[in-house]
């Protein structure tokens, strides 16, 4: 299941203080035994036997002991990455945290009825505030208010049913002084909670959002779980340049405000809705220069580093994992309709400032390898001969037009509705040689 490593985090927590609570609430029915109270004590025992079942049944269906003990830390470290403790059965979690915080909620309210009351009980329903509490740091600060509402309204309705009963003013004013008590301690102290946990929650929020505009999502969870560097072999993606013609030159006569600030702010935000649109992976900007691949599979890759890991423990193997060819015929294709669409709307843009840009697109198919390098400012890159090509693609092109190699040209040239293909035969191109190459120029 797909979860965050804060939920991580907050799961593999909470068990761990329910595995605590089983025993304290052994404990605490214990004592109401040798004390005599049967009642009260039956009320201990019954939510450490539901709780006991319910831990019973998450480790059960884990696929091990040993993934249990590592999600707690106790185990190999090399293989906690791989740990699913906490990530079993989100569903079954959702259904035991409500468990839990229902009988903390209920199991104290329970024996302040049994043993009859505040004061014979010791002001036992106080322990029911801790769910709230637990509701605002492992479920959300949203859940938590409901829970201390109902805490709340339980308190009001149990005080306000022995001043009722209370047989002398003396009894009432006590009573209403605990009540009055409660009410205003429990809330100054859930508000500060309540707060903080809310805007942790948004600056959590806020700083995944960042974090999701600089790195791939996946590529995201592999780095929270410990896996860096991040290095993969990717069997074949498409890479796309491209180049604002003229925008160096027209950067020394117009002010950088308009032309930065404006105008080349649109055109990056326009193209990176369309590659959104078009499912592919803007990689980086360089100048005025735009690069985006297709094809990329962070799952998989992650999938065959574990693979390489079991590998190289049994073997010493060193070779880098390798994508599978999914979607191999696809993203040529996607590439294809966002090179057109870019030349659109850079049209677009054209008219709304005046200006007359063109568009230089190089675009190349074949082998890479992508990751993630580096201690500081680090960015998800592709590397390899592939990447060069592609650059020369660009560099070597035509306005308005897009230049593709000879590998790129025979996996879209179907596309006979959408472009018109004309082949430049063979050019010299610096680091390469001769090469056939071939102009698309988009019909619609």
């Amino acid at each position: 299941p797909d979860v965050t490593q804060k939920e991580l985090i907050q799961r593999s927590t909470f068990l761990v203080i329910s595995s605590l609570t089983v025993g304290a609430g052994t404990l605490w029915g214990g004592m109401y035994v040798v004390l005599g109270e049967w009642t009260a004590a039956l009320m201990p025992f019954i939510y450490s036997t539901c709780m006991s079942l319910v831990l019973v049944t998450f480790i059960c269906r884990s696929d091990s002991m040993d993934e249990v003990l590592r999600k707690f830390g106790i185990g190999d470290k090399e293989n906690q990455n791989n740990s699913r403790m906490g990530m079993v059965c989100i569903d079954t979690y959702d259904i035991y945290v409500e468990c839990q915080l229902g009988l903390i909620m209920a199991c104290p309210f329970a024996v302040h009825v049994a043993l009859g009351g505040v004061e014979n009980s010791g002001g036992v329903m106080l322990w029911s505030f801790l769910c709230p509490m637990g509701a605002a740091f492992f479920r959300s600060a949203r859940e938590s208010l409901i829970w201390f509402w109902i805490y709340l309204s339980v308190c009001a309705m149990l005080l306000s049913w022995e001043i009722w009963n209370a047989t002398d003013a003396s009894e009432v004013i006590t009573q209403v002084y605990f009540l009055m008590n409660i009410m205003g301690c429990m809330g100054v102290v859930y508000s500060a909670v309540f707060l903080f946990a809310r805007e942790l929650e948004r600056e959590y929020t806020k700083s995944e959002e960042v974090l999701l505009n600089i790195l791939p999502s996946k590529i995201v969870k592999r780095i929270k779980r410990g896996e860096f560097p991040i290095v993969d072999h990717v069997s074949s993606v498409t890479i796309l340049f491209a180049d604002l013609v003229g925008f160096t030159k027209a950067s020394a006569e117009l002010h950088p405000n308009f032309l930065v600030g404006l105008f080349l702010r649109d055109i990056f935000h326009a193209f990176d809705e369309l590659v959104g649109k078009h499912g592919l992976e803007k990689i980086k900007t360089i100048g005025d220069a735009y690069m985006v691949v297709g094809g990329l599979d962070h799952s998989d890759g992650e999938k065959t580093n574990q693979r390489r890991r079991s590998s190289m423990s049994m073997d010493h193997a060193t070779e880098l994992p390798t994508h599978g060819d999914l979607g191999d015929h696809h993203h040529p294709t996607s590439i294809m309709l966002l090179a057109r669409d870019m030349f659109h709307e850079l049209t677009r843009i054209n008219k709304k400032y005046n200006l007359n840009f063109s568009l230089r697109i190089g675009i190349h198919k074949g082998p890479v390898v992508a990751g993630v390098l580096g201690l500081k400012r680090f960015t998800y890159d592709v590397w390899g001969d592939s990447v060069n090509t592609a650059s020369r693609m660009e560099s070597n092109g035509l306005p308005n037009l897009i230049h593709l190699s000879s590998d790129m040209y025979h996996a879209v040239d179907a596309l006979t509705n959408d472009f018109e293909f004309t082949c430049c035969g063979k050019i010299q191109v610096k680091g390469k040689g001769e090469m056939t190459t071939y102009l698309a120029r988009p019909l619609r």
